[in-house]
This record gives C-alpha cells, sequence and structure tokens, in this order.
C-alpha cells in the first residue's frame, strides 16, 4: 500500500486524501491548526479557523465542481444538500432580457453554500473514510530531500534563506522528496508529499534552498480588496431574481457588491474595492458595512431588520494576486516525489469564486495521475500537462479580467497587470505556460484573434440565449476561454449583438462618494467602532 503525506487540511487536500484512500492509499494529512470544528453544523457561525482567513468570505461552488464531486464523491454531494446547500440551477436564473427561452443544460447547477459547511462536511467524510488520517496540530517545517546525481541532498526547511525563482535551468537535477521534517524534531516519510499548504505554502521556498531548479512564477496583482458579511434570515426568502447567475449585484462607481445565497437560511454579501481607498476602509465597521449595502437598492428586499441579522463580523481580505507557480518547464520537472495542488499551485481573484473548485479538480487530477503512474517523473509530466491545459488557463483568464476592471476604476492608471517574470509579445499568454493563444498584455479591448473579450460576452449573454448558455458554461468552468471566447462563431455572434447598440439597464446604486459618506454617518450615530 503506497503512502501519502499530504500538507494542508483545507479543501483541495481533503479531497485528494479521501480519493487517494478510495484508491488503495494510506494518508496522512498534516493540519497546522488545532481540530476547533464545532460538533455539529449549528456551531457552525461560530466557527473561525486563523489558518483560512477566506473561510468567512462569499462563496460558491461552481457546476464543474459540483459535477466532479457527483463523479468522483457523490457522498460529499448528499452531504453538503443534507447541510442545507442550495442547488442553484441556471437556467431557472437566466437574464429576463433574453429573446428566446435558454437551453436546456442540467449540468449548470451551482451549489450555495458557506466555506465553514463544506469543511466541515468534508472533514465529517474524511474522518469515517478508512485510510487517511488528519492530523490537527502537526506543522510542518521542511521537507527531507535527495538530489538526483548531480547534486548534494539532505534535509532543507525553515530558517534556510529564501529564494523564489530558480537558478539556470535543470543544472543540478530534479530534487527528490522523501518525506517531511515536523516541528517537534521527528519527521515521516512517504512515497507522495502534497502541498495543499494553500496560498501561503512555504513549500516552493523549501524546494528552491534544497536546490531544486524551478520555472519562474508568475504573478499579477488583482487590484482589489474585499469587506464581507453573513446575515441570516428569520423572515421568508425575498422573491428576487439572481441577476449574474448564482449571485445578485453589481459594479458600481470604484467598487463592486454581490449577494452570495449560501446553506439554509443564510446569505452573504461582499464589498469588492481599490486596495489602495483607503476611504472606503470604513465598511470594515458592521454599522457602516450594514447602512452601505442597505443603500444599494438591489439588495433593500433581502435586508429587512425585522428579518435579518448578521452572523459575523466584517471580514476584510487584501493583498491578493493572480499567481501560478509550475514545477516543471521545458517538459523537465524539477521536483520528484512533491506534487502541488489548490492555491500552492494556482490563484485566481477570488471575485470569479473559483478557488475551491479548482482545488477540486486538481485534487482529482492528482488522485488520477498518482494511481495510474508509477513513476515519479511521469507523474509530474502528467499533472503538469493537466494544469496547463485545465487550470492555467483561468489563471490568464483572471488576469485579463481584472485589467478590464482597472481601466474601468482607475482610468488615470491603465496598467494591465503583467505576469512577474515574462514579458510577453502581442497576442502571447502573459505566462508562456497556456497551451492556447491567451488575450494580449495590453489594451482595454484585448481579446484572441478573431475574438471578443469576457466582458463583450458578458453582455452579449444578457440578449442571445445561445450566447448566455456558452458563456455561463464558460464562467462556471465546462468550457475553456479560448473555445468560447476565441471561437470565430462565437465571436461574430457577440459583435452582431452588441453592434445592434442593445445594453442592458445599469444597476442603480450610490457613487463612492455618497457610499463612503453614509457608511462614515451610520459609524458615528453608533459611536465607538465595533471591537475587532
Amino acid at each position: 500500500m503506497p503512502d501519502a503525506i499530504i500538507i494542508g487540511a483545507g479543501a483541495a487536500g481533503l479531497t485528494a486524501g479521501l480519493l487517494l484512500a478510495r484508491r488503495g492509499w494510506r494518508v496522512d494529512v498534516l493540519e497546522r491548526d488545532v481540530d476547533d470544528r464545532p460538533g455539529d453544523l449549528a456551531g457552525v457561525d461560530g466557527w473561525r479557523r486563523p489558518g483560512a482567513t477566506q473561510t468567512w468570505h462569499s462563496h460558491a461552488f461552481l457546476a464543474r465542481c459540483r459535477s466532479l464531486l457527483a463523479e468522483h464523491a457523490p457522498d460529499v454531494l448528499d452531504a453538503l444538500r443534507a447541510a442545507g446547500a442550495l442547488e442553484v440551477r441556471l437556467t431557472e436564473h437566466a437574464p429576463p432580457t433574453l429573446t428566446g427561452p435558454a437551453p436546456a443544460d442540467d449540468e449548470l447547477v451551482v451549489l450555495g453554500c458557506r466555506r465553514a459547511v463544506l469543511d466541515w462536511v468534508l472533514r465529517e467524510v474524511v474522518a469515517a473514510q478508512p485510510g487517511v488520517t488528519v492530523r490537527s496540530g502537526t506543522r510542518v517545517v521542511g521537507l527531507r530531500t535527495e538530489t538526483a546525481p548531480g547534486g548534494a541532498g539532505g534535509g532543507i526547511g525553515a530558517g534556510a534563506g529564501a529564494g523564489a525563482g530558480g537558478g539556470a535551468a535543470f543544472s543540478r537535477g530534479p530534487v527528490l522528496v522523501r518525506g517531511v521534517r515536523l516541528a517537534d524534531g521527528s519527521s515521516r516519510d512517504a512515497d507522495l508529499v502534497v502541498d495543499a499548504a494553500g496560498r501561503l505554502s512555504p513549500v516552493r521556498r523549501w524546494l528552491v534552498d534544497a536546490g531544486a531548479d524551478l520555472p519562474m512564477p508568475a504573478e499579477a496583482d488583482c487590484g482589489i480588496a474585499y469587506y464581507s458579511r453573513f446575515y441570516r434570515r428569520t423572515g421568508p426568502t425575498p422573491d428576487i431574481a439572481l441577476n449574474r447567475g448564482h449571485t445578485t449585484g453589481a459594479s458600481f462607481d470604484r467598487y463592486s457588491c454581490l449577494m452570495f445565497p449560501a446553506d439554509g437560511d443564510s446569505f452573504s454579501l461582499t464589498f469588492g474595492v481599490l486596495p489602495e481607498d483607503a476611504d472606503i476602509r470604513v465598511l470594515r465597521h458592521g454599522a457602516a458595512f450594514d447602512a452601505a449595502v442597505r443603500s444599494i437598492e438591489l439588495f433593500v428586499p433581502w435586508l429587512d431588520p425585522a428579518d435579518v441579522r448578521p452572523v459575523s463580523p466584517v471580514t476584510a481580505m487584501s493583498h491578493l494576486t493572480n499567481r501560478l507557480r509550475p514545477l516543471v518547464a521545458d517538459g523537465r520537472p524539477g521536483v520528484l516525489g512533491l506534487l502541488a495542488i489548490g492555491d500552492a499551485a494556482v490563484i485566481t481573484n477570488p471575485a470569479h469564486t473559483r478557488g475551491v473548485s479548482l482545488g477540486v479538480l486538481g485534487a482529482v487530477r492528482l488522485a488520477e495521475v498518482a494511481s495510474t503512474l508509477r513513476d515519479p517523473a511521469e507523474r509530474a509530466l502528467a499533472l503538469d500537462e493537466s494544469t496547463r491545459a485545465e487550470l492555467a488557463p483561468w489563471f490568464e483568464d483572471s488576469c485579463a479580467q481584472d485589467a478590464a476592471r482597472l481601466l474601468r476604476w482607475r482610468p488615470e492608471q491603465p496598467v494591465v497587470p503583467r505576469a512577474r517574470g515574462a514579458e510577453p509579445a502581442e497576442g502571447a499568454p502573459p505566462t508562456g505556460y497556456t497551451p492556447w493563444p491567451a488575450a494580449p498584455a495590453t489594451g482595454a479591448g484585448a481579446a484572441w484573434p478573431a475574438g471578443v473579450t469576457n466582458g463583450e460576452a458578458y453582455l452579449a449573454a444578457r440578449r442571445d440565449p445561445g450566447i448566455w448558455h456558452r458563456f455561463t458554461r464558460l464562467q462556471n468552468l465546462l468550457a475553456t476561454p479560448s473555445d468560447v471566447l476565441g471561437e470565430p462563431g462565437f465571436a461574430a455572434r457577440v459583435r452582431e449583438v452588441l453592434a445592434t447598440g442593445w445594453r442592458p439597464a445599469g444597476v442603480p446604486g450610490p457613487g463612492h462618494d455618497d457610499l463612503v459618506g453614509l457608511a462614515a454617518d451610520a459609524l458615528a450615530r453608533v459611536g465607538a467602532p465595533e471591537p475587532r
């Protein structure tokens, strides 16, 4: 029976552990946080997971995620339903401005659920699975490594000098990972180590310190910060159509606001703002946040004080980047015996709600690769191929969407985020990593040759049923951006719709300065800021 160690008990790590165990592996999931989850779902409102601050921001689990669970872990999907997760059938929420009925598509179903509920359910299912053990309160501080002929081996980890990239490509051969070193001074060996330690994972630094020649990671600032708050209804659900697929909301004057239906009677609201906008940081206070969301007409029916109460403080999230951290370059792995999934491999702007879906997809592919291939190099190459084809396109798409938004929110600074370490040619992907032609790196209207932008497709999808169907599948990771936005027939139809001059009506909302003013006034009326 092969052994695997997974670093991190987030959604990607737990899913990978579950699937590997069901394929005959013996799995230890090592999690640095103690297991302080509540005994039942009734206590989830107070579960705060300090190592996963994203837990208390808005989430949705896209149609691709639901399909993967239905195929590979149907008991998890059943448990989420039992926990009250909503199944939002997107064809029932197609825009009323369409010129005809939306095409039927049973795959277009999004799960509305708090992240804390998903994590709780995953822990419960994994705890009942023979062959996998979650060891909470276990901190990994380094790797046990060897180096292929041409370099030195040994152990490396916390406290050593750090580097983010690599040196001369593959001058020493790949680093071989044999296991991990723990904070208590012990070590554990395994046939496979999985980096599922999230966006702050130190594993890449440990690999570089051990002599691994890794390709340069690609990184682009999202140019956004978030403020989120969760609420619970005591009255009936408002009869309001979801106007953005599985959410309701809009982008306004230098801010956005979206409402996410969640499990049971809960829902969340999230503001997206410019990270340098000091004035709008007043939203971090509950009274100011509540006043701000109630000033947006779209949300008023959801926020009747007689029927709704907040169940969380306002949670902030900033310093966000789109990031891609490959471990293979030019067909040669920089490391053997270790694979990366989830946010340790690719991160996209949380606004697109893709993180968990991409993490589950990565976990499924890792389990397939690890269980069908025995050679570590073949495993590394196979997972890298999947990353290029199925994950990296969403990094590119997220960079392009962030660039377009920043041109609206920062018109005086029309700077498109660029991937670190890359100077793309016109029409080339920012990273040079994906196998399909991505958007040019510059210009407000950047698009694939003969293609259209995400923003153009979004507008046309409010009018044309066929465009809506294909665009909605794109938004739910069921089709790649190049297959949709770059397809000549689709692009031609989008241009036809836009050429008619039709545009959807705007969503009314206060301007930036008015929003800040009324939020500040509300905070002043309650006196001292709420304790954090």
